[in-house]
């Protein structure tokens, strides 16, 4: 009987030993490494202290039961009530690790306090009149009676409670980083709850072995490991917490209902410091930048937020000016080679909720400064304030109308004429789309929309829809009947690359009717040089057809007499910026260069048309000096198509 009743001791014993060594292993790891300051963070940290001293209870109340003789009967009651209750705390605490985890980390509210602690009381108050038996024989021992039922009762509606919050449908929305959170947390807390049942079934079955202990080491152990672990939220190269960390940061600060700015300094010429440099040095820049910025806020949690910027939540008006203060005196000068370097970067500050409510609005604001914000001094403070989400604000609305005038096909084309000096009269035109609102946006012009069709992918559907109306157009009113020799219709410099174009402008040519000679396709400068083989192989195709090039925006961008020299344009079209100020206040140089443009152009045997021409002097000159085509206000702004036939019929 002594060797049976000492093998069950021996065993339960040495698992209690294990579970206390391991749990107080990742008690001290979780508290000695950096962690997010979420409240689910917090709770899960006390969810392991009442788990640490759950095992003492199981110890001391073990203790107790196999010494029952010598011990007071009070004493092994109180240590039996004190270990089914800190199991109880356990659930309770879980529940509310799983609240606050699932819940956007919100606060509960006194009903739901209220609600959540009944079981709990109910089993204390219950537990505390009710009796526990005491088994023990030679097979080992246990406890037993109304009272362990009443507080397994209220474990069981914890636990059940938690599964319930774990897998209801959550309708608020949240970043994908986020979400990818929320799903493992799920499975992990599931599996790891289920354990710990598993593990208690085998208890009840067997009785007289109990590896409670081993059922709490295991579920801690798999959570912690699994999901809760913060080392998977530090970001080793900035010694920071990363990205994930940031986003699931976001949606607690506005749970707590009161005013934090989210300041973010970012480096502005990082891509080219991790092309001449290297990823280790960016890394560099970020470490020295957090050191320094860490000298002010040493409590503060910054996190790396995007590849090149640094962010940190500040609760006070006094935090936010010290670290100002600190980056706006400091130069970050970091070392390089032999010598040391000075990175460029701004610093900017969203005051919260003022100027964004939802996570989604603060990673909006952002991304839209970060985008479209304009160069600026080194060290410069960026206040996000009304203007900046107006204008985010009207930058959504517009793609919401752009996106839907590409579904619907709603542009508009209207039709610059374009003045022949040979023979003294429109001959020709430039087709240009444009965008209008029937709603508050009104008019949306050109430089706003093409651009944001560029960044979505949606350049090319807009260049189609424009080349079947111009096409269209032309048929309807048979235009070279009228005189007109060319419409120029503007690529893209991604359609002008796609290896489709020849086919899909050849298929629409030919359902209208048009002749191949009739179009002009414009190609900006830079495109021109930028489109490489694939621009030249589809220019060969479409010139085979019968289709003519022009050079747009000449003077703009690279000017690359090579890639003149190499590609030949049939037209180029001569930049109002090369025009304007040689009639301006000092024409001597600018002058000199237009001429010698003009002069450049037309000895390379291409035309050239003139764009911006607004007054007569510019259009007496130009044509002075061989210019062949002159387009500008003098002559007419675009024009809806009825009222470009009537010009051209007035000429």
């Amino acid at each position: 009987m002594d060797g049976q009743w000492i093998s069950v001791f021996d065993i339960s014993f040495k698992c209690q030993i294990l579970a206390v060594l391991a749990v107080l292993i990742v008690i001290v790891d979780f508290f000695h490494s950096k962690k997010l300051p979420l409240r689910s963070t917090k709770v899960f940290g006390f969810f392991l202290i009442v788990c640490f001293f759950n095992l003492f209870a199981d110890m001391a109340s073990y203790y107790t039961l196999l010494n029952y003789q010598n011990v007071p009967s009070a004493i092994n009651r109180f240590t039996h009530i004190l270990f089914l209750g800190s199991i109880e705390l356990m659930t309770v605490t879980l529940f509310l690790y799983v609240f606050y985890l699932f819940g956007a980390q919100k606060r509960f509210s006194r009903s739901q306090v209220l609600l959540c602690a009944v079981p709990f009381v109910l089993a204390a108050v219950g537990s505390s009149f009710t009796e526990i038996n005491y088994h023990v024989s030679e097979r080992g021992a246990y406890s037993y009676g109304t009272a362990v039922i009443v507080m397994y009762s209220a474990i069981a509606v914890y636990v059940i409670g938690t599964y319930a919050i774990m897998f209801r449908k959550n309708k608020q929305k949240y970043h994908s980083d986020v979400m990818s959170d929320f799903r493992k947390a799920k499975i992990t807390i599931a599996i790891g709850l289920g354990i710990w049942i598993f593990v208690a079934l085998i208890q009840f079955i067997t009785k007289y072995l109990l590896i409670s202990s081993i059922g709490n080491c295991l579920m801690v152990l798999y959570i912690y490991l699994c999901f809760e672990n913060p080392k998977r939220y530090a970001d080793e190269e900035t010694d920071t917490l990363n990205r994930s960390a940031f986003h699931i940061m976001v949606p607690e600060m506005l749970a707590r209902k009161k005013p934090f700015w989210l300041v973010s300094f970012t480096i502005d010429d990082n891509e080219q410091i991790n092309k001449s440099m290297g990823h280790d040095q960016m890394k560099l820049i970020l470490r020295n930048a957090v050191e320094r910025l860490q000298t002010v806020m040493p409590k503060s949690k910054f996190f790396h937020s995007r590849s090149n910027t640094l962010s940190v939540f500040l609760s006070s008006t006094d935090e936010l000016e010290a670290l100002l203060k600190r980056a706006g005196s400091s130069s970050f000068e970091v070392e390089y080679g032999s010598g040391t370097f000075t990175p460029q970067y701004h610093i900017t500050v969203l005051e919260c909720p003022k100027y964004a409510k939802t996570p989604d609005e603060i990673y909006d604001t952002l991304d839209f400064v970060l985008s479209h914000h304009q160069k600026h001094e080194n060290g410069k403070v960026l206040y996000i304030d009304e203007n900046t989400v107006k204008d985010k604000n009207y930058r959504k609305n517009v793609l919401a109308v752009l996106t839907n005038a590409v579904q619907n096909k709603a542009f508009n084309v209207v039709y610059q004429p374009i003045y022949s000096t040979k023979e003294k009269r429109f001959a020709s035109a430039e087709a240009l789309v444009r965008l209008q609102d029937c709603g508050e946006l009104g008019f949306i012009s050109p430089e706003v929309f093409i651009p944001m069709a560029e960044e979505q992918g949606l350049v090319a559907d807009i260049g189609s829809i424009v080349f079947e109306k111009v096409c269209s157009f032309a048929a309807e009113n048979k235009l070279w009947e009228k005189g007109i020799n060319y419409i120029e219709v503007n690529l893209s410099g991604m359609q002008s690359v796609d290896p489709s174009l020849p086919a899909q402008l050849t298929s629409v040519m030919q359902k209208y009717g048009i002749e191949p000679k009739f179009i002009n396709l414009e190609i900006t400068e830079t495109a021109s040089i930028d489109g490489g083989e694939l621009l030249d192989m589809n220019m060969k195709r479409l010139r085979s057809l019968g289709c003519h090039f022009s050079m747009d925006d000449f003077g703009t961008g690279y000017s690359n007499l090579a890639q003149m020299a190499r590609v030949h344009f049939e037209l180029v079209k001569l930049d109002k910026s090369l025009i304007w100020p040689a009639f301006g206040e000092s024409p001597e140089e600018p002058m000199v260069i237009l001429k010698s443009c003009i002069a450049m152009i037309l000895q390379l045997g291409a035309h050239i048309v003139a764009e911006g021409v607004e007054t007569k002097e510019q259009a007496e000159f130009l044509s002075e000096r061989g210019v062949n085509y002159l387009q500008g206000y003098y002559f007419s702004k675009p024009v809806p198509g009825e009222v470009f036939l009537e010009k051209i019929s007035a000429d």
